[in-house]
């Protein structure tokens, strides 16, 4: 039985109510909205002369007053919500400013497997983030150095999508079919509390995090995200041994009477290793748009 065709227009659709959810006014009486959207659908719209070239180097894209229109009717039809008749001039941005739904943020749960006692955090970042955002702040929350290669695994492992920095076809990885983190919002997959996914943190040791949506709660004012609400222990040291090495380095530390020679050289590396300590307040978040600017060469 062939398989259905798929629903371009109705892919178009979608990624024009996301850009006008994560969309603004611009100072001199635009759209714009960031771009970390598919790239054939960008591509299309374009092409439609509804946004400006994607392709370009800046973080965002344009939209016209057609557009714009579309993609807040779309969102209104799909999550209930009425779209109000389009305006234009001062009364038109009071009348879009309030029928936006209020901005929002997903709040996590990362819980690093294989390790006992347990290693968590609870963050919370904008919910028009993508999972490059995401990757960027579990490894800011959980103390990793983003040295290794990572990647998400949503679904089951039978029929699972991976998502991470696609690796090139001649690359020693070999091409594969992982989508682009800077292009999928978190929202396309975590969209109801209780959703969860696995993240993996250096291929090589296999850490991997159950990460768990926890709640969608109103944007606080004159808060910065995204942020670490709380957490326990330390994270493991990089380039460490992955989990079996970690347990080695604990116990080493907990009674260093009992230490050989491999476990002295240990004590002497990982000797102001702590792994209880930390403090959600002492987390520090970097620029994830500097991260990729970075990573794609830019």
């Amino acid at each position: 039985m062939p398989e259905p065709e798929f629903n371009l227009d109705r892919l178009d659709d979608l990624v024009l109510a996301l850009l006008w959810f994560n969309g603004s006014e611009t100072e001199f009486g635009g759209h714009s909205a960031w771009k970390s959207l598919p790239w054939d659908a960008l591509d299309r719209l374009h092409a439609r002369g509804l946004i400006s070239n994607p392709r370009r180097k800046n973080y965002s894209v344009a939209l016209d007053d057609e557009a714009w229109q579309r993609g807040q009717a779309v969102f209104g039809q799909w999550c209930g919500t009425p779209a109000p008749a389009p305006t234009s001039g001062k009364a038109g941005k009071r009348a879009k400013a309030a029928g936006k739904p209020a901005a929002t943020v997903h709040q996590f749960k990362i819980t690093l497997d294989d390790i006992r006692p347990v290693i968590w955090r609870r963050i919370q970042l904008p919910s028009e983030a993508t999972f490059w955002d995401l990757h960027c702040a579990i490894n800011d929350a959980m103390g990793w150095e983003d040295a290794h290669l990572h990647e998400f695994q949503l679904g089951n492992k039978r029929d699972s999508q991976r998502i991470g920095i696609p690796a090139e076809d001649d690359s020693p990885w070999g091409g594969d079919d992982a989508l682009a983190d800077w292009d999928v919002p978190i929202a396309t997959h975590f969209a109801t509390a209780g959703t969860h996914c696995n993240y993996l943190y250096d291929f090589g040791a296999g850490w991997t995090h159950k990460i768990k949506l926890e709640a969608i709660t109103p944007r606080e004012p004159k808060t910065r995200y995204p942020r670490c609400l709380d957490g326990a222990r330390a994270c493991p040291p990089e380039d460490c041994g992955g989990p079996p090495g970690y347990e080695q380095i604990c116990t080493a530390l907990a009674d260093p009477t009992n230490a050989d020679g491999d476990i002295e050289e240990l004590l002497e590396w990982f000797a102001d290793y702590d792994p209880e300590a930390f403090d959600p307040a002492k987390v520090k978040f970097h620029s994830a748009a500097r991260r990729l600017k970075e990573v794609r060469g830019g």
